[in-house]
């Protein structure tokens, strides 16, 4: 909320936390994984839309972690790039945040323990890990994010587990297919955490935060979510092939689309301008799993 004055313990502080910018890379593998599992058969309804809530509610989780725990090891600073962190400047007291958390953990829990109860118990082990790495990315002795994971565990959380997992859960087994849509959102995950860290290069380096994008250097960062955002789009084909449906294809005309971001993401100084393109990333993920999963209904 650039400009805006945020009044502590507000509603708006509140959404600072959660981040609503960030929350497609969990809709996105959800919807995607719904609309495959829809073309083999018809759907449990209040199931997909428990597996939605799931997803949801971890990555708010996921947010509030990240905002107290860098808070607490000072990785945030007042210079940071990104927008606003609630604990740091104390628009929202840490037992706020915390308690905030556990209350986003507990919604999670309960719409997971639905789905199990649909679908099969098989989810708990599954809404478990999927818990601890919300948690674990800052949080913990070695977090991920320090180590230079976030990529990855976007890819692998945002990707296969949650758009194969609420495949599994609707259709009752995993495809070829699911692990290959999986791999649509899970790529562009990835790319929003690239672009994330790439913003947050200088403040992250000054804080001994060993992200990707501080161990490879500003040129190379830059390349890594053009990458992802293409591959994530281009491994369409793959999908459109192993579930049959040729309509599908037609997604791969978002490629060339897609260039104007691509274009922000290498040559968009690091100021705070380049929220936009982070938020711009989040509405193409978004978009391409709109997009596709209505090709594969169709």
């Amino acid at each position: 909320m650039p400009g805006a004055v945020v009044v502590p313990g507000s509603a708006q502080a509140w959404l600072l936390a959660i981040r609503p910018r960030t929350l497609p890379a969990s809709a996105a593998p959800v919807i995607l994984g719904w609309a495959l599992a829809a073309t083999a058969g018809p759907v449990r309804w209040p199931l997909g839309a428990a597996c939605l809530v799931v997803a949801l509610a971890l990555q708010a989780a996921a947010n509030l972690a990240n905002d107290y725990f860098d808070a607490q090891s000072g990785v945030d600073r007042a210079e940071r790039l990104g927008p606003v962190r609630v604990t740091q400047t104390g628009l929202l007291q840490p037992s706020q945040v915390l308690g905030g958390l556990v209350i986003c953990l507990a919604i999670g829990a309960i719409a997971g323990l639905f789905a199990a109860w649909q679908a099969g118990w098989w989810l708990v082990g599954l809404g478990a890990v999927c818990l601890l790495g919300a948690v674990a990315y800052t949080a913990g002795p070695l977090p991920l994010a320090h180590l230079g994971l976030g990529e990855v565990a976007a890819l692998v959380f945002f990707g296969p587990v949650a758009c194969t997992g609420t495949f599994t859960a609707l259709h009752g087994a995993p495809t070829a297919a699911a692990w290959a849509a999986g791999l649509v959102p899970g790529c562009h995950a990835a790319a929003l955490m690239a672009v994330n860290n790439l913003r947050d290069l200088a403040s992250d380096r000054a804080a001994g935060k060993r992200t990707l994008a501080v161990r490879a250097g500003e040129r190379a960062a830059r390349l890594v979510p053009v990458v992802c955002l293409v591959l994530g789009n281009l491994l369409v084909a793959p999908l459109a092939r192993l579930a049959g449906r040729p309509l599908a294809f037609l997604a791969l005309a978002l490629v060339p689309l897609s260039w104007p971001l691509l274009r922000s993401i290498l040559r968009e100084p690091l100021s705070p301008a380049f929220n936009t393109t982070l938020a711009g990333v989040g509405r193409w993920e978004l978009l391409t799993a709109i997009v596709v999963s209505a090709l594969l209904v169709l």
